[in-house]
């Protein structure tokens, strides 16, 4: 006996290597087969996969003689797939309905997200990025005659959406009334020796009840409501005639 090709269903591959599922199947292989050497303990071997867990069949699909290599085949329920694929993606998958209704709608997603991905590229990299339009988001105007000097000719309009995003790094500090300068130094270094000098861990740590982590993202949800309706307005107007009439420069007052 020189080789066993085991193969699994090809969905078991996508798992990450160190995925419990796969693990366990890898290890009951190793267990059954592990000390496989002769072609006849082949159907032993292969007989004692199917009373594993998570294996509902197991079977001897080829032995050749001549090179000493035999294949099996293990199936997994199939209940098992729809089970770990709504572990891995988090949404609710039971049978082939919710298998075809996620991934259309997954595709839907994805068709979007494609439009604007290289506009999140740029504006994660760069601070600004443009989704460009495309030609079915175009809407046509009627055409009309126009007069240039003494020669008359076709105007044809055309106008489409075309969607900019904007980095604004918002800035927030978080500053707990602890007591006096001995007490906060005190609490400074219990916090950096609690979290060994990873001061990213401090952001979890709990300080009259709320972490620091809730109190930042409170105090930024606060200051992204400082940008009301009617400026959000105007800066969606600025735009605009900055991209359709053109601009030297720009100036921007804020009261």
């Amino acid at each position: 006996m020189r080789e066993l090709d085991v193969f699994l269903p090809p969905w078991v591959d996508a798992l990450d290597g160190d995925h419990p599922l796969k693990t366990a199947l890898f290890t009951a292989i190793r267990e059954s087969a592990g000390g496989l050497d002769k072609i006849r303990g082949i159907d032993a071997a292969v007989e004692k996969m199917n009373g594993r867990d998570n294996i509902s069949s197991a079977k001897v699909e080829t032995i050749d003689l001549g090179t000493g290599v035999a294949a099996a085949r293990i199936e997994l329920p199939h209940e098992l797939f729809y089970q770990t694929l709504a572990d891995r993606s988090g949404f609710s998958v039971t049978d082939d309905g919710d298998l075809m209704s996620l991934m259309t709608d997954l595709a839907k997603v994805k068709k979007e997200y494609d439009k604007v991905k290289t506009a999140l590229d740029d504006v994660r990299e760069k601070g600004y990025g443009i989704v460009v339009p495309s030609i079915d988001e175009l809407t046509l105007e009627e055409p009309e005659i126009v007069k240039q000097g003494g020669r008359y000719g076709v105007r044809l309009k055309a106008s489409a959406p075309s969607i900019h995003m904007i980095r604004a790094d918002i800035k927030t500090s978080v500053s707990p009334v602890i007591g006096n300068e001995k007490q906060s130094e005190q609490m400074m270094d219990y916090l950096l020796e609690e979290f060994q000098g990873d001061t990213s861990k401090i952001w979890q740590s709990n300080i009259f009840g709320r972490s620091f982590n809730e109190l930042v993202s409170e105090d930024l949800q606060t200051k992204l409501k400082h940008m009301p309706d009617d400026a959000q307005h105007k800066l969606q107007e600025t735009l605009q005639r900055i991209i359709n009439e053109g601009s030297g420069g720009l100036i921007c007052i804020i009261l």
